[in-house]
């Protein structure tokens, strides 16, 4: 857990409480950071994809398991074979330690599949957030907008869109300007806010923040900044989140709630710590940040502030079959490249960080002046040498989206 403002005076009780929740709500049993698969089951479709035994619903709404001995399944602790009911806020143990959390109603079940083995929760030490600041607990308006939906993209693998409801606006001031955050309602009872501001794809996520409301019915609500949490999707890829709406950009700094997560990326290894400060006592970038900033270079096709990032020794592999490139060879050819009008965004999934070294996950998004398009999910390695990039290795999935794995949208 965040150890931010573990026993800072003026922090209230209520705030660390609701941190120790958080911590548990990611990284406890069941939490988002060992999820690794989400299922829904229905009449009359069977199965569970990767899940052990055959899961069907009847025409009657009943959740029924059939399984052998020697899948090694159980429920609640209790070793089952044959077929067997599943009833709702059921726990099955699977063999490997799995565990799935059954919930649902009206003929329809939603499964949770956690690992506690999941890189993610294994390597979890923190979740790195900004000190508590009173000033970021403010006023806000709702403003409903009865029978309102907007289309929205999910982070799915390819990228999806849907129709959701969005109830309402929350109108706040910040900075002593007036903000208006469109509120969505994909979940009965959870409004939330999808924000970015000048920090993401930096210090805080490239995908946004959310801001929950919280459950009062009126027009004017206690809104509090220090609990703007990270999405879901940061802890695991199998949560589709709402990608946020262009709209929902606000222009100043929200410094408060949670910023990363921080993550031994081998066992017994250390990070570094947010908010480093070098010698002179200003603060250094993360090394996390460098790598986003790269890329944002590469955005803007400005190849000098990205040969001004990198040492002379620098060096690239990319999985293109050119094998090894100096950074100035490397460099050219991406100015060949680029020189078609194409356009390039890169929006960061996810970071893993280590001396020296950083691990990242981006889907680069490439759009071409006739309109066409295309996206690819990359891996790309970067090693530093005196706080300069002196390595890179790329790796990009060339395979058609449809020919692709599929994965399950909840």
């Amino acid at each position: 857990m965040s150890t931010e403002d573990s026993g800072h005076p003026g922090v209230p009780v209520e705030h660390t409480t609701w941190r120790k929740n958080r911590w548990e709500e990611v990284a406890g049993p069941g939490g988002k950071a060992g999820t690794v698969q989400l299922a829904m089951v229905s009449h009359p479709e069977p199965g569970v994809p990767g899940v052990p035994g055959r899961w069907e619903v009847s025409a009657s709404g009943v959740l029924t398991l059939t399984v052998t001995a020697a899948d090694g399944v159980s429920i609640g602790g209790r070793p089952v074979t044959g077929a067997v009911d599943v009833e709702s806020g059921s726990q099955v143990e699977l063999a490997d330690g799995r565990i799935c959390f059954v919930q649902g109603r009206g003929g329809t079940y939603g499964m949770v599949v956690w690992d506690p083995s999941a890189p993610v929760l294994t390597g979890l030490r923190e979740i790195a957030s900004y000190p508590y600041d009173p000033s970021w607990v403010v006023d806000a308006e709702y403003r409903p907008t009865p029978g309102r939906t907007v289309e929205m993209g999910r982070l799915t693998s390819p990228r999806s869109k849907e129709m959701v409801s969005a109830p309402g606006d929350l109108v706040v001031e910040l900075g002593g300007q007036e903000h208006t955050l469109l509120v969505m309602e994909s979940v009965p009872g959870l409004r939330l806010a999808v924000f970015t501001d000048p920090s993401s794809g930096t210090d805080t996520p490239e995908i946004g923040r959310w801001l929950i409301l919280p459950p009062d019915e009126g027009t004017t609500l206690r809104v509090d900044f220090n609990q703007v949490i990270l999405p879901h999707h940061v802890f695991s890829t199998a949560f589709p989140c709402p990608i946020p709406l262009e709209a929902n950009h606000l222009p100043v700094v929200v410094d408060a709630g949670e910023r990363a997560p921080v993550l031994d990326v081998r066992s017994g290894s250390t990070v570094t710590e947010p908010d480093k400060k070098g010698q002179d006592g200003t603060m250094e970038p993360e090394l996390t940040e460098k790598a986003v900033q790269y890329l944002r270079h590469l955005e803007k096709f400005d190849f000098a502030s990205m040969r001004a990032m990198c040492a002379d020794t620098a060096t690239v592999w990319h999985n293109d079959g050119k094998g090894e490139q100096t950074i100035d060879e490397n460099l050219e050819q991406l100015k060949q490249m680029t020189g078609g009008g194409a356009a390039l965004r890169y929006d960061i999934v996810r970071q893993f960080q280590e001396p020296d070294e950083v691990l990242q996950q981006h889907v680069l998004h490439i759009s071409m002046p006739g309109g066409s398009g295309m996206e690819l999910p990359v891996a790309m390695y970067f090693g530093f040498k005196d706080g300069l990039i002196d390595r890179i290795e790329e790796y990009a999935n060339m395979t058609p989206p449809d020919q692709g794995s599929t994965s399950n949208e909840v």
